[in-house]
């Protein structure tokens, strides 16, 4: 029986955005119909940076080994001048693994590889990508969405769904169709041209860099894959029409940029024209309709923010659609989606413009530096109406301030919940190395730390009152103390690891994390962990 029969939800578009989402409500049992308007899956490496955060993401899906197989570490990068080497640099500085951060350096891969290994991830869910199919209008009420698409052999259909989301792109019809506006800014280019090609004659240890994008330019990206480079050029007075759609004209063009006769041009891949946009919607919702990734927002590509940033916004709403879809939440839990990601897209866009901007001090080699916030492991919602934070007696400001979360110090509800190794199973008899073992993208993970028995029973009671299923329930003890019956898992914090890492003041000891890995709450005993839910369940 297909488990994915009479979809709920409508994803338009099967970029890495569309993906995430799909396989997000996938896990949580959500039938789901996936389309996009491409006769086959698009070519190239586009979008290859995945910040730690992202990774973490892929982890909790599932997929995070298999990206792995096909991804490398940034090289560094090496500027020239014809064939003499200028400058050697990292993007970012080499980091450890801590505790807390399992992840602490971004890794490169193609976006046709990542989507590759979300759609047979999907495949294994009853979920197949309809290519060739077009959405081309909606007509939305309050009860659902009716979609009219049409498929490659011109047949059109129209069917109703409960929701549908936009993962289609900037160019993409359904913020369209919603009335959304895409205001910003749309600069000068200066013939630049993107792509993939094939080049023998240089090596995949660095980034190789001739002149600058302002003016004229080669920026040749290793893939892992001999002699095949992700592009990045600005070709200023020639025809970069010609220049595309010629290999000997590209071969040129090489030519005079790099000063070199050495480099030999093999393929042209895929090349298409650039300029920066730097653009957002007014809202990421519309009633029934959402919009994920590129048709909510795009951006120069400095910082790599772009495939993470609409990763984040997949993985934000999919844990919320599905709990309205199977009736345990109310429909206004999503109008979460658009006050958690609004403010963080601003700041994303603030700092993506701020990057490219400083592309024209061609000795401010700063503006390479992809680690710190770029990381995006400081991303946060403190300041959403969902989540509930007991460490003050002061109710916090919900102000939106410091998305990025460059200046806040603290572990408060909102941010990335950490992870903790050398976690022990004890009633299980297994070892949960990692905390990150326990999170999970279909449910809430309520954390008790150290509890008295009688503390954890009354969380057991309270949990009780919840939709079976949405909630696990983790008590993370020390040196084997005894904890009762009704907790679905005990914990040894074997290394202390857990409880430094979910310090918290005020006498808090419970921490809820959501299924986006989001600490939803941070309280001090059951009645906190009651006021918080009452913001999420149907109760």
């Amino acid at each position: 029986m297909d488990n994915n029969a009479n979809p709920k939800i409508l994803i338009a578009g099967a970029g890495p955005s569309g993906l995430i989402l799909a396989l997000a409500l996938r896990r949580n049992g959500v039938p789901v119909r996936v389309i996009d308007k491409l006769a086959t899956p698009a070519l190239g490496q586009r979008g290859p940076a995945i910040s730690p955060r992202t990774q973490e993401i892929l982890r909790t899906l599932g997929v995070l080994d298999d990206v792995k197989k096909w991804a490398i570490s940034p090289p560094p990068i090496r500027t020239y001048a014809g064939t003499e080497p200028l400058k050697t640099f990292s993007m970012t500085a080499a980091l450890e693994a801590t505790p807390v951060f399992p992840f602490r350096e971004p890794i490169w891969i193609g976006q046709n590889r990542l989507e590759g290994v979300l759609r047979d991830a999907l495949h294994k869910y009853s979920c197949e990508v309809e290519f060739g199919t077009t959405l081309v209008s909606l007509v939305r009420d309050m009860n659902g969405v009716d979609a009219t698409i049409v498929k490659e052999d011109g047949k059109e259909e129209t069917q109703r769904f409960e929701f549908l989301v936009g993962a289609d792109g900037a160019r993409g019809v359904v913020r369209k169709q919603l009335g959304l506006t895409f205001l910003g800014e749309s600069r000068p280019g200066n013939n630049a041209i993107i792509g993939d090609i094939r080049v023998e004659g240089l090596g995949q240890d660095y980034w190789h860099m001739w002149g600058e994008l302002a003016s004229q330019c080669v920026f040749l990206r290793p893939t892992g894959e001999p002699n095949l480079f992700g592009l990045i050029s600005s070709f200023s007075g020639l025809d970069c029409d010609a220049v595309m759609k010629d290999r000997a004209a590209f071969q040129d063009a090489l030519d005079t940029v790099t000063g070199r006769k050495d480099l030999k041009v093999l393929e042209l891949v895929w090349l298409a024209p650039w300029r920066p946009n730097i653009r957002m919607v007014n809202k990421f919702s519309a009633g029934r309709c959402f919009v994920a990734g590129d048709a909510g927002h795009v951006h120069s590509p400095t910082g790599g923010q772009g495939l993470n940033s609409g990763a984040q916004d997949s993985f934000n709403l999919a844990w919320k659609l599905a709990l309205v879809i199977n009736g345990q939440a109310p429909i206004s839990l999503l109008d979460s989606y658009d006050e958690e990601r609004t403010p963080v897209i601003k700041e994303m866009l603030r700092t993506t413009t701020d990057l490219l901007n400083r592309n024209a001090n061609s000795d401010d080699d700063s503006r390479w530096d992809r680690g710190g916030p770029l990381l995006m492991l400081g991303v946060n919602y403190r300041w959403s109406t969902i989540v509930l934070d007991e460490q003050n007696e002061v109710p916090t400001d919900k102000t939106p301030n410091d998305a990025y979360g460059v200046e806040l110090r603290g572990l408060k509800a909102g941010d990335r919940a950490p992870d903790a190794p050398e976690l022990k199973d004890v009633r299980g008899g297994q070892t949960a190395a990692h905390l990150f073992d326990v999170f999970d993208p279909s449910r809430h993970t309520v954390l008790a730390l150290s509890p008295s028995p009688e503390r954890a029973a009354a969380l057991v009671a309270q949990l009780s009152r919840y939709p079976q299923g949405v909630v696990r329930f983790t008590v993370i003890i020390r040196n084997g103390a005894e904890i009762g019956p009704g907790v679905d898992m005990v914990l040894e914090d074997t290394a202390g690891h857990a409880h430094t890492n979910y310090a918290f003041e005020g006498g808090c000891e419970i921490a809820v994390v959501r299924p986006d890995g989001v600490i939803g709450a941070v309280v001090r005993g059951p009645e906190g962990v009651g006021r918080y839910f009452s913001k999420i369940f149907n109760v």
